[in-house]
């Protein structure tokens, strides 16, 4: 830039469009910026300030775009197999700070994170927005005045439930799915359990699926420097929050026993050093079962309930 400032160019240009894949919410990135702008705000996670957003309305670019501040370091994903033992668990232990941070944040409802205009000091809770969809004959994202903002995780529940918040597609539910879904939705309403009403115990968190190794930059090599992409980020009830920083990490090295069993223990490192910070998730995670059931069987409430499974594994 002319004051000589490095920037980053991020364009919202889904590639699989085409195919009738690609389709997002049309304030998906502006949610992403207010996200990234309450984190930076309200705690020391290095997140990348925002300089400037265009909607593109023009068709110049090609897509919605942002300037970034540029982050020094590297990409995680591309250090990770020359880090030693150590310094792996040290690196860990700072991507747990992060989730730690991010837990103790609290909303009124559930969510994506906006505010108004380019104003970066008031914050609030608007319909959940979403990543671009991978799904193909994709005809529209979910409709916005049913992807909340939720006073409670029942309501969230039962918008999961009833398909409230699923891309539309050309092809019509068969007869079967809508059948499955029934005894879903009778099982969320009338769950006696506290923790899907208004209540502390259920306070939504700022959380993004997107803390991944592959989008974390370190420095020096252990300092993370920047945690990027909060596309698709969402408040949601704190006891659903399960991260799973592991599983692309897994997935990289499936071949290779020593790097699946090292990549275990730092799991477990991981998994005691966050329950051991943050200890009203970790009595949530103790409390919550029932809760995180009827929520993997709302998302997949047009399954085949005998294909649903929950994992006990939390991290």
């Amino acid at each position: 830039m002319d004051d000589g400032r490095t920037v980053i160019g991020r364009v919202l240009s889904p590639t699989l469009t085409e195919y009738g894949a690609g389709v997002y919410p049309e304030d998906t990135m502006e949610a992403e910026i207010a996200a990234m702008r309450y984190v930076k705000t309200h705690s020391s996670i290095p997140v990348p300030e925002v300089y400037y957003h265009d909607k593109d309305k023009n068709g110049e670019v090609g897509g919605e775009w942002m300037l970034l501040e540029d982050i020094r370091g590297t990409n995680l994903s591309l250090t990770w197999s020359g880090l030693s033992t150590d310094q792996r668990q040290k690196v860990g232990l700072a991507v747990v700070d992060v989730w730690a941070q991010l837990m103790r944040l609290r909303f009124g409802a559930i969510g994506s994170i906006n505010s108004p205009g380019d104003d970066d000091k008031t914050f609030y809770v608007g319909p959940t927005t979403f990543m671009p969809t991978n799904i193909g004959k994709t005809t529209a994202p979910p409709a916005r005045s049913k992807c909340g903002p939720f006073s409670c995780a029942r309501d969230w529940l039962l918008a999961l439930a009833h398909l409230d918040m699923r891309f539309l597609t050309e092809a019509p539910l068969k007869e079967e799915e809508r059948s499955r879904m029934v005894p879903v939705i009778s099982d969320i309403k009338a769950a006696p359990l506290p923790y899907l009403d208004n209540n502390e115990a259920s306070d939504p968190s700022p959380w993004s699926t997107n803390v991944l190794f592959h989008l974390i930059w370190v420095d020096d090599p252990t300092i993370i420097t920047g945690v990027l992409d909060w596309e698709g980020a969402c408040v949601v009830p704190l006891w659903s929050v399960l991260p799973r920083f592991s599983d692309r990490l897994r997935a990289s090295y499936l071949t290779q026993p020593d790097e699946l069993r090292a990549i275990e223990e730092l799991r477990g490192l991981m998994e005691r050093a966050l329950l051991d910070v943050v200890p009203e998730w970790a009595k949530l995670v103790a409390e919550c079962r029932e809760p995180r059931i009827l929520h993997s069987r709302a998302v997949l409430s047009t399954e085949d309930p005998h294909d649903v499974f929950l994992s006990d594994r939390i991290f």
